[in-house]
């Protein structure tokens, strides 16, 4: 069966959004396995509707602001409580404790949803609530994959709170708790604000890889270790990954944070 012209336009776009780099023409029609003709004719047609760019001064395509437009466009019909529903009732029926899903706010994160375990003794975050990053779960999972810029001009001037005897209360040690966070995926509190609580998070990730909602589990100590909730931090990254691909959205490369961009090179509008 021929393809048709949507399909090849199609294959012609996810070619140059999976290129790290803008793409000559002679890059595309190697990685695309069309003919030169097709080629030439759904790029003029791209290029009218700005899905494509083309730099004269380099001789390259890359994506256009179109494209940007209708995942934009996408991404903003999304309710992120509705998305992430699902997951959250499934990490609720596997460990019978407090499931959240917060959002952030400056250097707090305000929590929009909670599934309470009938074990969490009157403790749950409700809707509103807020906690510092530095003292929660789910600030440290989301602030870890922010770039390295932005997470030093934040750190800057910032009050480390003490709230327990295990709360962080200097910049070197939470960049090193960041930094788990990086390596491992999510990011833990091992009763840094309440004596008795514990908790693990992982970050879900928009359409250009910024870190915008977190799923928290958390229990009551001495029910439940930090270890105990360490081992369950492969099903949460599972969900994580999984409300992050419903709303179209795509982890940042560690390059990425280095370089002080959630978008890889090839995202230009």
């Amino acid at each position: 069966m021929k393809s048709s012209i949507v399909q090849k336009l199609l294959a012609l776009l996810t070619v140059i959004s999976e290129s790290a780099k803008p793409l000559t023409f002679s890059e595309i029609t190697r990685k695309s396995g069309l003919n030169k003709s097709t080629i030439h004719r759904i790029l003029s047609i791209c290029i009218d509707e700005k899905l494509v760019r083309y730099d004269e001064r380099s001789r390259t395509y890359f994506l256009g602001p179109k494209v940007y437009d209708l995942v934009r466009n996408a991404y903003d019909g999304h309710d992120i409580q509705a998305m992430a529903l699902d997951e959250m009732i499934r990490l609720f029926d596997l460990f019978e404790a407090n499931v959240t899903l917060g959002v952030p706010s400056g250097m707090e994160v305000v929590y929009l949803r909670l599934l309470e375990s009938p074990h969490s003794l009157g403790g749950a975050q409700r809707p509103g609530m807020r906690e510092p990053v530095h003292c929660s779960a789910s600030g440290k999972a989301l602030l870890a994959f922010l770039p390295d810029k932005v997470i030093e001009s934040r750190l800057k001037g910032y009050e480390f709170t003490r709230f327990t005897e295990r709360t962080i209360d200097n910049a070197e040690d939470f960049r090193a708790e960041l930094a788990f966070v990086r390596e491992n995926g999510f990011g833990k509190n091992d009763r840094e604000e309440y004596d008795h609580f514990v908790g693990i998070s992982a970050p879900v990730f928009n359409y250009v890889g910024e870190p915008i909602a977190v799923l928290n589990i958390w229990s009551v100590y001495p029910r439940h270790s930090i270890d105990d909730l360490m081992g369950w931090s492969g099903e949460l990254k599972k969900s994580a990954r999984r409300v992050t691909a419903l709303i179209g959205g795509l982890a940042p490369s560690k390059s990425d944070l280095i370089a002080g961009s959630c978008a890889g090179p090839h995202m230009r509008a």
